[in-house]
């Protein structure tokens, strides 16, 4: 857990120091965004099914561009309705996640049309699946604590005077800090016979997992359009697709789309 949070602390001071030293030509935005999704998931805390339904989210964002980098931090909210209809199974999907990406743009040559830029993503997620058909063991909670290598892809160009932009984000978390129940079981470790666990336990009683245990790939494409006041509008899809290795086995798939707005600060 300590190497966890040393490396998350150790990415941030860094990018914040690059950051510090890019002033010029800078550009920040407010970014709020609603939108619609679909959700598969099979969370064999629950059932060895496969579940699927529609849902919906919410978020909110900061942009920061400048010469030298690119980042975006982004706190968002999702719920989905999946289930299953050979038996009126119904399950409700809770997702808060919170997410800080950084780019560097001296990695890459801001000369040519199609722009590619390294960076790095920290990623924290809170997730409740409450299984509605279940009395006992109803609720399986996770959360997690990512580091990924990431990409960024953009391409700017005009269409009847207008000013766009296409673009393509991508992470492949490394290093992952993940908690989760006992098999069958709602309780961590030490607190299965404790009703309500403490708040550190969702936090201290997690294990480590790399590409081996835990497989997650996530992309963002955007198209975004630019007024004359220096204001936005954003239309992003999301997909993103991942598979856990644990006494839980989960894996899970999904797809978003959000309009989301630009305000310049």
């Amino acid at each position: 857990m300590r190497l966890v949070f040393a490396c998350c602390f150790g990415f941030l001071l860094i990018t914040h120091q690059l950051s510090a030293q890019s002033e010029e030509g800078r550009q920040i935005f407010l970014t709020t965004g609603v939108g619609g999704s679909y959700l598969n998931v099979r969370e064999q805390a629950h059932s060895p099914l496969l579940y699927n339904g529609l849902g919906g989210n919410a978020q909110l964002g900061h942009i920061r561009n400048t010469k030298k980098s690119f980042s975006q931090s982004i706190a968002r909210f999702d719920f989905n309705a999946v289930g299953r209809n050979e038996n009126a199974a119904s399950l409700y999907s809770y997702k808060f996640e919170g997410q800080y990406q950084h780019y560097f743009k001296q990695f890459s040559n801001a000369d040519r049309s199609i722009r590619i830029y390294p960076g790095l993503a920290v990623l924290g997620v809170w997730r409740l699946q409450d299984h509605l058909n279940f009395t006992n063991n109803s609720q399986v909670i996770t959360t997690q604590f990512s580091l990924a290598p990431a990409v960024k892809m953009e391409w700017p160009f005009a269409l009847f005077n207008r000013n766009f932009e296409l673009g393509f984000f991508s992470q492949l978390p490394l290093l992952n800090y993940i908690g989760r129940p006992l098999f069958a079981s709602t309780k961590f470790p030490d607190q299965v016979n404790n009703e309500d666990p403490a708040w550190h336990n969702y936090i201290t009683g997690g294990k480590l997992y790399s590409l081996g245990g835990y497989f997650n790939i996530r992309t963002q494409s955007y198209l975004t359009y630019a007024f004359k006041n220096g204001n936005g509008l954003k239309l992003d899809y999301f997909w993103s697709f991942e598979s856990l290795q644990s006494q839980n086995p989960m894996k899970a798939g999904g797809h978003s789309l959000v309009i989301s707005t630009l305000f310049k600060l």
